[in-house]
């Protein structure tokens, strides 16, 4: 039987430690339920959401090309599919973007690091109204939102 040198050994060490490494990466390691439970609420290209009364879909449609970029539209559709909301404005990307419901409501945030957040509430004469939020109304952003905000 051949005798192990220190150099052997250190090889051996290293190596099992990138692999170990290279299995932790590929298994995940260090990603904890919380972020994959927050991912899960995020609305995006083919990942529609349900609004928590679940009247009410939001969803992400590309827009037209900028830059050879197609940017994305929000959009809220009710229980029969009708269109009820549009966005007016087509995010790029490119840029952080973050679209989710508040729990307990139905009202949709954006969070864009290029274009700042708004939200979308249904008005009582049952049209949807996207709202800015300004320097003077940051203070309302809710904590639950105000968490995923890009700074």
């Amino acid at each position: 039987m051949p005798t192990m040198t220190r150099n052997n050994w250190r090889s051996r060490g290293l190596l099992l430690g990138v692999a170990a490494a290279l299995v932790a990466i590929l298994m995940g390691c260090g990603t904890s339920d919380r972020t994959n439970a927050q991912e899960e609420r995020f609305v995006g290209i083919g990942k529609p959401k349900l609004s928590s009364s679940g009247l009410y879909t939001a969803s992400v449609k590309f827009g037209p090309e900028e830059n050879s970029v197609k940017t994305w539209i929000a959009v809220i559709n009710d229980t029969s599919g009708t269109e009820v909301f549009r966005d007016d404005y087509a995010y790029s990307p490119r840029h952080r973007l973050t679209i989710t419901w508040l729990s307990g409501h139905d009202q949709l945030w954006i969070l864009s690091s290029d274009v700042g957040t708004s939200h979308i509430d249904r008005q009582p004469d049952g049209t949807w109204k996207k709202i800015d939020i300004t320097p003077e109304t940051l203070g309302e952003v809710p904590a639950e939102i105000n968490q995923y905000r890009h700074r």
